[in-house]
């Protein structure tokens, strides 16, 4: 008597293991990245220190953050341009293609947060790399407070993987074209509320509040996400 076999739907954890059968990608490039800023930071510093400057000069240097930020976004456009046509051949549907991809980049969030808290603590016994280096302890990624960078490279990967989707769902939805019409309206929607807006948002600015990075992080994870799967949904498989 033979038996058949129902296949399996494809859940989110089909797509992550999808995303990460590029480890090279996804795990060692941006290590590699935050390790290369380390050594160039440190560099850089012992020069300043050994022209007779401080180290507290490069206090706010903000290297990591600015270094990852294209390729972190770069990963969240190819999460949904190089994975898209294949996770739907293989049989799975749109919405859990896109929680997939969200379950990724919160992956993704935490393992930087996770290689930038191991590598404060080093920079902290070390002292700094042992030339007083501040390279995860600057003033941009909490001023050595672990709480502050987690947060930190947590929702600032987070929203930049967000925004990657956001563009690469418009790439598959519309072609070359659907990014760059996307990136004009949005910069059309930001000038015009500048221009409507802008003394009482100078106002608010007096008043300033970091949390408000927080809400303002969480806003683009949001709207990308939710616009990523808004896009997908009439997205063919090109």
């Amino acid at each position: 008597m033979s038996t058949s076999t129902v296949a399996r739907p494809a859940s989110p954890a089909d797509v992550v293991a999808l995303q990460y059968a590029n480890p090279t990608r996804m795990v060692t490039i941006p290590i590699g990245i935050i390790v290369a800023v380390v050594v160039v930071m440190t560099c850089v510093t012992f020069a300043v220190v050994d022209a007779g400057g401080r180290s507290s000069d490069l206090d706010y240097n903000g290297a990591v953050i600015w270094s990852l930020f294209g390729f972190v976004v770069a990963t969240g456009v190819q999460a949904v341009t190089a994975a898209f046509p294949l996770a739907l051949a293989l049989g799975t549907t749109r919405r859990t293609f896109a929680l997939g991809v969200l379950t990724t980049q919160l992956l993704q969030s935490v393992l930087l947060a996770a290689v930038a808290l191991v590598l404060l603590g080093l920079e902290g016994v070390s002292g700094g790399w042992f030339v007083g280096a501040r390279v995860l302890g600057d003033a941009t990624l909490g001023g050595g407070n672990p709480g502050v960078l987690i947060v930190t490279m947590l929702l600032a990967s987070l929203s930049a993987l967000a925004a990657g989707g956001l563009f690469g769902a418009a790439f598959v939805r519309f072609g070359s074209r659907g990014p760059a019409v996307l990136g004009i309206v949005l910069a059309a929607v930001v000038t015009l509320v500048l221009l409507l807006a802008l003394p009482p948002i100078l106002a608010a600015l007096t008043a300033f509040q970091p949390w408000w990075l927080v809400v303002a992080a969480l806003l683009v994870v949001a709207l990308g996400t939710s616009g990523q799967y808004a896009l997908l949904r009439g997205a063919s498989v090109r």
